[in-house]
């Protein structure tokens, strides 16, 4: 594929899939995160998409595909990402504001989980203590 979409192309594409229709360049994602892993691949770095950017399913499986983790800021973001595919190892769930139930049902889940207020660390030590990890 190009780096761009002729009119031509762009209108093809209207017609066969109506409008509005969004148009993603697979290559051009996978381009960047290899640009992003090649200029850290002697240190020891794990990458996570953030979710919250897009949640397009496919988009999710692809970058998955080319080997990102996810991170998530909701429960649902979470579902979504073991939907398109992702490993629970491969998932971190950061909450953000949110009630002490989501994060139980990520542990049901078996995501990471990455904890940003002190009440909801104090209630996740009182149920899971040194158990799961936070």
């Amino acid at each position: 594929m190009s780096e761009q979409l002729s009119n031509q192309q762009l209108i093809a594409i209207a017609e066969e899939f109506g409008t509005p229709v969004y148009v993603y360049h697979a290559e051009k994602i996978t381009e960047q995160y290899r640009k992003l892993t090649q200029a850290f691949a002697n240190q020891n770095v794990v990458f996570f998409y953030a979710s919250k950017a897009l949640t397009n399913v496919n988009i999710l499986k692809h970058i998955k595909s080319i080997g990102a983790n996810i991170d998530c800021s909701s429960i649902n973001e979470v579902k979504l990402a073991l939907y398109a595919g992702f490993a629970p190892a491969n998932v971190l769930y950061t909450s953000n504001g949110i009630a002490f139930e989501e994060i139980e049902e990520a542990v049901g889940l078996g995501v990471h989980i990455n904890i940003d207020s002190l009440s909801n660390l104090e209630k996740f030590g009182k149920k899971y203590g040194h158990d799961y990890p936070v």
